[in-house]
């Protein structure tokens, strides 16, 4: 049965969704276990992967690193509000900064937040100098994360329909 989540991009079918899922869990999978599991060729297999990174339902595969082993202690979440006429060219010069890993476009004020990853509190007030400087930030502020509860990058495929 070929499936459309969300009217996005190219169909995809339920053994597609199966290798997401599997490969959400364990990138570094074989072709050959991944086969197995899905009872296809290893060719197939690829083949199927293959087009799920070339339609874009994949974007990259990453090692997921443990930067407090590190040394990255900090772990914020940066308020940004902008003046709306230049919100893009704050978030393209936000994008510079090596330590901000994610940036959001949300509802209601602040228009825009940063999370991101330093090593102490020094490096952090160095990016939030950094920030209020750009043009077109009108405000910033400012909310460490003390503990995680939870952080997955799994998400369940099984009920899109």
């Amino acid at each position: 049965m070929s499936r459309k989540p969300r009217g996005r991009g190219e169909e995809i079918d339920d053994k597609d969704l199966r290798i997401l899922e599997i490969l959400q869990k364990n990138s570094d999978i074989t072709f050959t276990e991944l086969g197995k599991i899905l009872d296809i060729s290893p060719s197939t297999a690829y083949i199927r992967v293959k087009k799920l990174r070339k339609t874009g339902y994949i974007k990259k595969t990453i090692a997921l690193i443990d930067y407090d082993k590190l040394g990255f202690r900090i772990k914020a979440l940066i308020f940004i509000k902008t003046d709306p006429k230049k919100m893009e060219d704050v978030v393209e010069s936000l994008k510079r900064f090596d330590k901000i890993v994610s940036i959001y476009d949300v509802t209601g004020e602040p228009t825009v937040v940063a999370f991101v990853i330093v090593k102490n509190h020094i490096d952090l007030a160095k990016i939030l100098d950094d920030v209020g400087k750009i043009d077109g930030v009108i405000s910033t502020s400012t909310m460490v994360i003390m503990r995680t509860f939870k952080e997955e990058y799994e998400l369940s495929l099984t009920d899109i329909k």
